[in-house]
Parts: structure tokens; C-alpha cells; sequence
């Protein structure tokens, strides 16, 4: 099922978002939740904000038919 997945750019894209759903959730939330510098916490800030964007760019580009 994964190599059938992986076959085809839906397929790919869709996993693609699951990482970057991944990333966002967990792991910016976990280094969140550490000692950050004022400067260190804006600069996280701005990734997970440049994530979303990018989520839910992917998320319109797989789901096309529900716009």
C-alpha cells in the first residue's frame, strides 16, 4: 500500500502534508514548551506560521473538487 501511495503525486503529497502535520504538531509544540530567547521564540513563530500556509496550500491542491 505505501509503495502504491508513493506512486502517485496525490499520494505523495498527501504524505507530505501528514509530516509537515507532523512537524507542526509535535515537535514545535515540544520545543515551545523549552527555555526559548524572545529572538528564538519569533523565529519559531514564523515557521509554524510558514507551515501552515504550506499545509494548507497542499491541503487546496489535493482538494480541489470540495472548493
Amino acid at each position: 500500500m505505501q509503495k502504491d501511495n508513493e506512486s502517485s503525486v496525490q499520494g505523495v503529497l498527501e504524505n507530505i502534508t501528514f509530516i509537515m502535520n507532523e512537524i507542526r504538531i509535535n515537535k514545535i509544540k515540544k520545543l515551545e514548551e523549552t527555555k526559548l530567547t524572545p529572538k528564538q521564540e519569533k523565529i519559531l513563530e514564523e515557521i509554524e506560521k510558514d507551515m501552515n500556509s504550506c499545509i494548507t496550500k497542499l491541503g487546496l491542491i489535493l482538494h480541489t473538487k470540495e472548493l
